[in-house]
């Protein structure tokens, strides 16, 4: 069975995120056509408390039942922070998700978690290590006591293994021989799988896309997500799928639209006086008007990483959230009731949002302005003007 995935979430615990909305989760799932979601900051127990206050819990499919076809899978996201080997007074922090096949893998986690000192009141817990030994023993061990997925998240973003801030230049680097422990790699917002396989060093583990969503808002929950080969509906299902390497294909958040595509400072960095400086290629060691380093994105990161060992090549295609394609075409606010309302119709008409993006849904369209018709198509076929994301500060699509 294909299913629709969307693997990275963050509950209110995580910083950045709204309140609880349960109700509004699973709306937007559906609406979405999103079949399974990752839970979200699922070690700390405060979070697994309230879903399953909210949701039952089918111990077969190891998973939140939200209604039949909809669920959230156990998931979080770490921090590991080590030594920097290239200037041990520094330390080199990026993200992990890990999917979970069971909750008592979760305690087991929890457990690991705990003996290495780590805080787990808070949503995206950190774990600390003194050694890249150290680290590949740790996550060595979690695979044989616990039935998870270890996926390094979004890994050229600058909190990403392979991003520009304290930079080592493969990921087999760092995990040494715990890299077979490593099911598959996350692209993030500002890479797509014809990007990241530049950099994946010859891993051959399957390329993943999520939302990495703080909130299940219409242009949040489901901006990237993942097509599954599953012979199971379970979190065991997805365990075997990505083991197996069944990605069918992704749906793409257009990369230059992420947050840290270019190289560049904001206009609001001290020193700037309300200009923004941002480079295509070459950009110099430091900023012009502040004198400052730039954090290096994801484009100019990857051209000096390639390594021309690829990946398999995987099939995605680009989508934005509707709502904004929306917004954009008719020229009213993403937050607007004329947005929201069309958006429904359109996703009805379409039976969800990801058909829209995985299949030709856009031409049988009725009473959706033609506007809003070519903006979906203008996106598919990579047909837009652009204004590039860069040092945190989202891009914008301009549609033609």
């Amino acid at each position: 069975m294909n299913l629709v995935v969307d693997l990275h979430s963050h509950s209110p615990y995580a910083g950045a995120s709204g309140k609880s909305d349960f109700k509004r989760l699973s709306y937007v799932m559906g609406i979405k056509g999103i079949n399974i979601y990752g839970s979200g900051d699922i070690l700390l127990k405060k979070w697994e408390d309230e879903l399953c206050a909210e949701f039952p819990f089918d111990r077969q499919k190891s998973m939140w039942v939200i209604k039949e076809g909809q669920y959230l899978m156990p998931q979080t996201e770490i921090i590991v922070t080590l030594p920097y080997a290239q200037n041990p007074a520094k330390r080199k922090l990026f993200h992990v998700v890990i999917l979970f096949g069971d909750m008592e893998s979760v305690y087991t986690v929890r457990t690991m978690m705990e003996k290495k000192g780590s805080k787990l009141g808070i949503g995206r817990p950190f774990v600390k290590f003194e050694s890249y030994p150290e680290m590949q023993d740790f996550f060595i061990e979690m695979k044989r006591k616990a039935r998870v997925a270890i996926v390094p998240a979004h890994v050229v973003t600058p909190e990403g293994i392979l991003g520009g801030k304290n930079p080592v230049d493969s990921v087999t680097e760092i995990w040494g021989e715990a890299s077979s422990c490593i099911d598959a790699l996350e692209t993030g917002l500002s890479a797509d799988p014809e990007m990241l396989a530049a950099v994946a060093g010859g891993l051959d583990v399957p390329l993943i896309s999520s939302s990495d969503a703080h909130s299940a808002a219409f242009n949040r929950l489901g901006r990237e997500f993942t097509l599954l080969d599953m012979q199971e509906e379970s979190a065991s299902g997805v365990l075997a799928a990505l083991a197996a390497k069944a990605v069918l294909k992704t749906a793409e958040f257009p990369p230059f639209e992420g947050r840290y595509y270019l190289t560049g400072h904001r206009l609001d960095r001290p020193g700037h006086n309300g200009q923004e400086v941002w480079y295509l290629d070459n950009p110099p060691a430091v900023c012009p008007l502040c004198g400052k380093p730039f954090v290096e994105g994801v484009r100019q990161r990857i051209k000096r990483i390639s390594s021309g060992l690829a990946v398999r090549k995987q099939a995605f295609v680009y989508q934005m959230p509707l709502i904004e394609i929306i917004a954009a075409s008719l020229g009213c606010g993403a937050g607007s009731k004329k947005a929201s309302d069309l958006y429904i119709k359109i996703a009805g008409q379409a039976g969800n949002e990801s058909s829209l993006w995985f299949q030709d849904a856009d031409v049988a369209l009725q009473g959706v302005p033609d506007a809003v018709i070519e903006g979906i198509r203008a996106v598919k076929e990579n047909r837009f003007k652009i204004k590039y994301g860069f040092d945190g500060q989202y891009g914008q699509i301009l549609l033609a």
